[in-house]
Formats: C-alpha cells, structure tokens, sequence
C-alpha cells in the first residue's frame, strides 16, 4: 500500500484512518475540515458542517467496505471493488464540494 502524509499536520496517513485528497495531496479528515473551517466566512460554516458530515460518512463506508472485501468469498470481491470505487467516487465529488466553499 502507498504510504502518504497529511499536508496540514504532516504525520502519516495510516491504514485504517480516514482521509482524502485534495489538489494538494492526502489529507486527514479532521484536519481538512479543521483547516477548512479557519478559511472560510462564517456565512459557509454550516455548509462545511453538512457537507463534512456527508464526507464522514463516505468515509468511513469506504472503511466498512474494505474490511468486508478481505474477509469476502472470492465471488463477491469483483462486486464489493465495484461498489468502493462508486462510494470513493461520492468522497471524492463531497471533497471537492468543501474545497470550494
């Protein structure tokens, strides 16, 4: 597996943890919505709080995902890569949503 550091606290990013990537690199989660949350008006703040509850979500589905696709049959892993891809997609559209606030 890759190993990445989170540009905001530049400790690495583990296997397990939840992160993302930005035009920047990979990023924790809660120190892209902490960093976020310091750049933005306080006309946006309660968009980041949904848009980072949603991302949250996703992200810890992708997490749920990856533990079902090790443990999975064989049969089942084509269909279970399918279905990270599609939710690593959703992170990745919720990612770019709260870049642009």
């Amino acid at each position: 597996m890759a190993e990445f550091n989170c540009y905001v606290c530049s400790k690495k990013v583990l296997t397990g943890e939840k992160f993302t990537f930005t035009k920047d690199g990979a990023v924790h989660f809660d120190c892209f919505v902490s960093k976020k949350r310091s750049e933005i008006e306080e006309s946006k703040v309660e968009q980041l709080r949904v848009l980072s509850l949603v991302l949250d979500s996703e992200l810890q589905h992708l997490l749920n995902v990856l533990g079902v696709q090790q443990n999975g049959p064989e049969i089942q892993k084509e269909n279970i890569r399918l279905k990270y891809k599609d939710v690593e997609k959703a992170a990745g559209e919720t990612t770019k949503l709260i870049s642009s606030l």
